[in-house]
């Protein structure tokens, strides 16, 4: 007998049992007497069975898969959960299914299109705002789904608070004696930039720092985005320019440095610029930031969707991970 080509009919045929009883061994069944097992096991041995992964799934009715949504795959944040998500799904020997959605597309439409496909176990939504969204359908699919980087009652959540860090770094920058602070925020679309935005407010408040329209500005969490909001502030009087501006990314504030070196200008000594994320490049550059875990985030995020999918949670689970003020020379 070929030894690649030994199937589960010839180990049940050599064993003397039928092949529901040799499924029930590879799936660790506990219907099986010890003999049995003991027996099966040891004509798999001799035969060198290796079990057909596709059968096995078949048989357990999962696709050994999950899916992880996200709306960028270039995005320094996103590259960094995304690290955490691989090494957790390969300790376990899970495949990945990487899908990018627009936060601007039907989104819950094409969620619901991969849950249809019935090609993953479950479903790990990163930075998607889905508590935005009509979501009833997807709770009712029944598919076990974990939201990374966003708070829901409705799904297992893992998150941060954008309020208390954008807080935070306006708290540091006033603790240095600005009063004249910008802040270059994100899509104000997007429950990220709205919440910074309200800890910027909170902390404006708090410190009697008189809020300037004109130094508050969106746009996306981009380089690209932060670099334009830092040109347009530039295009005021000299005399209303900021001593201290916060980037609601590390991204954003690349974007800024950018801006305020082509102006001839030197941080932090002219202007002092602080940034959000800690991504990789942040400890290059200098800059002062709020670190979010990002690696910890994706781990996690893997870790809880696996318990979900083998029905290990009872309730629904919620962590909140915690911000930390990086300081460096910027700030």
């Amino acid at each position: 007998m070929s030894k690649n080509k030994v199937n589960i009919y010839d180990v049940a045929e050599k064993a003397g049992v039928g092949i529901g009883t040799v499924s029930r061994v590879l799936n660790n069944s506990d219907k099986v007497k010890d003999d049995t097992r003991k027996k099966v096991l040891e004509v798999m041995k001799e035969l060198n069975y290796r079990p057909n992964k596709l059968a096995q799934n078949l048989a357990r009715q999962k696709a050994n898969a999950v899916a992880v949504i996200v709306p960028s795959f270039i995005d320094h944040f996103f590259v960094e959960v995304l690290k955490g998500i691989q090494d957790a799904l390969e300790e376990e020997n899970i495949d990945l299914i990487l899908h990018k959605i627009d936060l601007n597309e039907n989104r819950m439409k094409k969620i619901m299109d991969i849950v249809h496909s019935r090609k993953v176990d479950g479903i790990a939504a990163l930075t998607m705002d889905i508590s935005d969204t009509e979501d009833q359908e997807l709770k009712d699919s029944g598919i076990p789904v974990v939201l990374a980087d966003e708070f829901s009652a409705d799904f297992h959540s893992i998150y941060f608070d954008d309020l208390k860090g954008a807080e935070m770094a306006v708290d540091y920058l006033a603790a240095l004696d600005h009063s004249r602070i910008a802040f270059v925020n994100g899509d104000i679309n997007s429950l990220h930039g709205q919440k910074r935005l309200e800890g910027v407010k909170k902390s404006f408040k708090k410190n009697n720092i008189i809020i300037d329209q004109k130094l508050i500005k969106d746009g996306d969490f981009y380089v690209e985005d932060g670099y334009q909001s830092m040109q347009e502030i530039f295009e005021l009087p000299q005399a209303k320019w900021p001593t201290a501006v916060f980037a609601a990314s590390d991204n954003q504030a690349i974007g800024v440095l950018q801006a305020v070196e082509e102006k001839g200008l030197k941080v932090p000594a002219d202007i002092a610029v602080i940034g959000y994320d800690n991504i990789e490049l942040a400890k290059y550059l200098k800059l002062t930031t709020i670190w979010q875990p990002m690696y910890q985030l994706g781990y996690l995020t893997i870790e809880v969707l696996l318990k979900a999918i083998n029905g290990e949670l009872k309730d629904i689970y919620h962590k909140e991970l915690e911000l930390k003020l990086v300081k460096r020379e910027t700030a």
